[in-house]
């Protein structure tokens, strides 16, 4: 079917080794006529498919418009969040305008503030879209073929220090800091503590229900006293369905956009490098590990189901793990001895030589009977 609801017609043509498509044509014998004389070009070894490509006419946000609308995927939630980004980056673009050079500029700008993983969710999206755009006929092809992915290295594990987490808490001020401190207290991603309903808290039992997760299930998060004050703390309650809203109250926050207008400025305010919003979710990590907990233990509070992803915080652990093997060495001393005065140890001496002699002169007598 067309876009108007019509019937459409697509041909579709073996060339190289490959299928091409070619439309969409009002009427089958349209349609028909490409294919003849499509075919007695490749015979005659002229045929060029870029000449009969009707695609590339539509615009981008108008193909992830209807690619949303479809959209189950268990990751629907932060689809969304690409969805605007390039909808807003390429907003009157047409798919044939999308080159490989727009694409690098993106890159390039996401790269101001995102990590490298993240960055490549955001490119994956739009690789992903234009991909269905080529297999429909749309686009002739994807200008990805000639973009490169940024790289993943697996760098300095980067969480905040206390003094770094105290610079940052004062740099985004009074209101925001407790979104922050939330962050680090839960080990909630950006996503699932900004997409918090109220309904989801359970401030008396002292857990969150997260009904949209990374994993795709319903999961599970305890909170601690801090984090439940932090919640009582807040005014939003009285206004909104959402724990943290926008400025409008029946919309949750926007985390592209505060992520960019807020969080961001404060980081450079602060003189952080290095961090990203997910340091935080590192930070609640590591001062697990470095509290004694085990792989097992802090697994479950970050909700993975095996310890493999878990073993990068192995180390921390481990250093703090020192203070208690000091405890080994002073296992048998926690008793203080008493202190011996210069008087008794000369005293002991004396009594101790008395007995030696006395014991000479027995094993003399011995000896002489």
């Amino acid at each position: 079917m067309g876009a108007a609801g019509k019937p459409a017609w697509y041909v579709r043509l073996w060339h190289e080794g490959k299928e091409r498509r070619f439309g969409a044509f009002q009427s089958k014998t349209k349609a028909r006529e490409l294919y003849e004389k499509a075919k007695l070009e490749q015979k005659e070894g002229r045929f060029f498919p870029e000449r009969y490509h009707h695609g590339g006419h539509m615009k981008l946000k108008e193909l992830i418009q209807g690619y949303m609308a479809t959209n189950t995927k268990k990751t629907v939630k932060n689809d969304w969040c690409y969805a605007r980004f390039w909808s807003k980056r390429f907003s009157e673009v047409r798919l044939n305008g999308i080159n490989p050079e727009a694409i690098d500029q993106a890159k390039h700008d996401l790269s101001h503030g995102l990590s490298n993983q993240t960055v490549v969710h955001y490119l994956k999206f739009l690789r992903h879209v234009l991909n269905l755009a080529v297999k429909k006929g749309k686009l002739s092809r994807n200008p990805f073929a000639e973009v490169e992915m940024p790289k993943l290295s697996k760098g300095r594990l980067r969480f905040l220090s206390l003094d770094e987490e105290d610079r940052l808490l004062k740099a985004i001020g009074a209101r925001y800091a407790p979104w922050v401190r939330f962050a680090i207290l839960t080990g909630l991603r950006q996503g699932e503590q900004f997409d918090l309903k109220w309904v989801d808290i359970d401030l008396e039992g002292g857990l969150i229900t997260l009904p949209h997760t990374k994993a795709g299930s319903i999961q599970y998060a305890p909170l601690s006293q801090e984090a439940k004050e932090i919640l009582q703390n807040l005014e939003s309650w009285q206004t909104s369905q959402w724990v943290f809203p926008s400025k409008n109250p029946g919309t949750p926050i926007d985390p592209f956009n505060f992520y960019h207008r807020t969080y961001l400025p404060a980081l450079e305010q602060a003189e952080l490098e290095g961090v990203t919003w997910h340091t935080l979710w590192h930070t609640f990590a590591s001062r697990l590990a470095m509290s004694g907990a085990t792989e097992q233990d802090i697994a479950s509070c970050l909700r993975h189901s095996t310890t493999a992803l878990v073993k990068r915080y192995a180390h921390l652990s481990q250093t703090h793990l020192k203070g208690v093997m000091e405890k080994v060495s002073a296992f048998g001393q926690s008793i203080p001895k008493p202190a011996i005065s210069p008087q008794c140890v000369e005293k002991s001496e004396k009594i101790t030589g008395e007995k030696n002699e006395e014991r000479r002169e027995d094993l003399q007598t011995v000896d002489t009977a």
